[in-house]
C-alpha cells in the first residue's frame, strides 16, 4: 500500500531544518521545476511578530524562498489575504517582516484580498457549490503553502487546509462562516491543490487562537505533498485526534488524502517524540447567564473577539466581583432593527451601523484587550488593568 509521506524535524537551524525537510520528500526540485511560477502562500492572520505564534516565521519563508530559486523557479510570489481588512495586507507584510525577506531575496508580493476571481464549481460539495478564487493563484505552476500550527476557536486547529482561505476574496472568507467553515474548508480543498504543504511550528500557538492564543516555542517544522496528510500529521503532534476535528474528518471523509493514520508514513522525528498536548482554544464563560453573545452572521474575526472578550472579564473576576453585572455583545451583519436593551454592546464596525447612539466598540474586528477594556470602562471599574 502506497502512503502518503510527511517529514517532520526538530532544530534550531531553521534553514537546516526547512532543506533536511524537504529533503526527506526528495528535495524542493521534485516540487519546483526550471521555468516555473511560483507562490508562496503565507499564513497573515494579522500584524503579530511569529514570535507570537500567529503568523509564519519570515526566516523560514526565505529558506524556501531560496530552495525554490536554487531549483530554478522563474517567478516567486509572496501572497495573502489577510484577514486584518483594516489593515491590509500590505501593511501586515511590513509588519510581520515579510516584506523585508520578499525584497532581500528578489521575491513579489501580492495581496490576495483584491483582484479578480474566478468561480470554480464544486461537484456533490458538502455546503457549497461554487467558490471564487483569486484568480492570480491559478495562474502559478506551483502553490507552496506555510500555515503556523495553532489552535483555534472554531475550527479547533489552524494548519494547512484552513490557511488556504487566505487564498480567497474577503466576501467569500464571510460566507464560509456563514454557512458552516468547517464544511466550507472541507469543499475549498477539494477543487483548489497546493503543490507542498510546509507547517510551520517554529513558534506555534495554543489555546484561544487564531490570533489571541499563547506563543509556543515549538521548533517543529512538518512538510508533504498532501494537504491533509500534513494536517493530519501535525493534529496528532498538537494531542488531537485527527478524526475529530471536523474540517479534517470531512476531507478524511471526502477522499482528499489519507483516510487514516495507518496510511501516513513519517520521515525524521516520530509523532511521539515531538508530541505535546496543547491547550484548546476553549473561552471562559460566566456559568450564570451574565454574559451572553448575539451572533447575527458575524464574521469569525468578530466572533473571536467577543467569546475572548468575555473570556478575558471572567479570568479576572468581573462578573464574580457582582453578580449584578450582564453583558450582551452583539456581532454581526443582519441585525434586526427592533434589538434593544440596556446590557446590549454592539461590536465591531458591521453592528455599529445598527448600534449607533449605544454601546459601541468600534473596529474590524476589535482588539479584545481594547473590547474589555471598554466593558470596564462603561461599567466604571477603576484601574483597567491589563486582562
Amino acid at each position: 500500500m502506497e502512503k502518503y509521506q510527511v517529514a517532520v524535524v526538530r532544530d534550531n537551524d531553521i534553514r537546516a531544518q526547512v532543506t533536511k525537510a524537504l529533503e526527506l520528500l526528495g528535495g524542493m526540485q521534485r516540487f519546483v521545476r526550471p521555468g516555473q511560477k511560483v507562490l508562496m502562500k503565507p499564513n497573515l492572520t494579522g500584524p503579530a511578530s511569529y514570535e507570537k505564534g500567529v503568523t509564519t516565521n519570515p526566516f523560514l519563508l526565505e529558506a524556501l524562498i531560496e530552495l525554490a530559486w536554487e531549483a530554478g523557479a522563474s517567478i516567486i510570489d509572496v501572497g495573502d489575504g489577510t484577514g486584518s481588512l483594516h489593515i491590509g495586507t500590505y501593511k501586515v507584510m511590513e509588519r510581520c517582516g515579510i516584506q523585508r525577506v520578499a525584497e532581500k531575496t528578489g521575491a513579489g508580493i501580492i495581496d490576495l484580498n483584491s483582484g479578480p476571481t474566478r468561480l470554480i464549481p464544486i461537484a456533490n460539495g458538502r455546503i457549497l457549490e461554487k467558490v471564487k478564487i483569486n484568480q492570480a493563484c491559478l495562474e502559478y505552476d506551483v502553490i507552496i503553502n506555510i500555515p503556523v500550527l495553532k489552535t483555534h476557536f472554531i475550527t479547533e486547529v489552524s494548519l494547512g487546509m484552513k490557511n488556504l482561505k487566505g487564498c480567497i476574496p474577503p466576501s467569500e472568507k464571510r460566507r464560509f462562516h456563514d454557512v458552516g467553515v468547517n464544511q466550507a474548508v472541507a469543499d475549498l480543498n477539494r477543487v483548489f491543490k497546493t503543490s507542498l504543504t510546509v507547517i510551520d511550528g517554529t513558534v506555534a500557538s495554543e489555546g484561544l487562537g487564531p490570533k489571541e492564543g499563547k506563543p509556543v516555542g515549538f521548533g517543529v517544522v512538518l512538510a508533504g505533498e498532501n494537504v491533509l496528510a500534513a494536517d493530519m500529521a501535525a493534529a496528532a503532534i498538537m494531542g488531537f485526534d485527527p478524526k475529530k476535528i471536523e474540517h479534517i474528518k470531512f476531507a478524511m471523509e471526502d477522499g482528499i488524502g489519507p483516510d487514516g493514520m495507518e496510511k501516513i508514513e513519517i520521515l525524521g522525528e516520530t509523532i511521539q517524540a515531538v508530541k505535546r498536548n496543547f491547550q484548546r482554544a476553549i473561552p471562559s464563560m460566566p456559568s450564570n447567564g451574565q454574559a451572553v453573545i448575539r451572533n447575527f452572521q458575524a464574521c469569525s474575526g468578530c466572533m473571536g473577539c467577543a467569546a475572548i472578550t468575555i473570556s478575558r472579564l471572567e479570568d479576572m473576576g468581573f462578573f464574580a466581583k457582582d453578580p449584578r453585572r450582564k453583558i450582551e455583545i452583539v456581532i454581526g451583519t443582519k441585525i434586526p432593527e427592533d434589538l434593544f436593551g440596556d446590557d446590549l454592546i454592539f461590536m465591531g464596525n458591521c453592528a455599529g451601523k445598527q448600534g449607533k447612539g449605544r454601546k459601541f466598540i468600534q473596529g474590524c474586528a476589535p482588539s479584545a484587550l481594547d473590547a474589555a477594556h471598554e466593558i470596564l470602562g462603561y461599567f466604571q471599574v477603576e484601574g483597567l488593568p491589563d486582562v
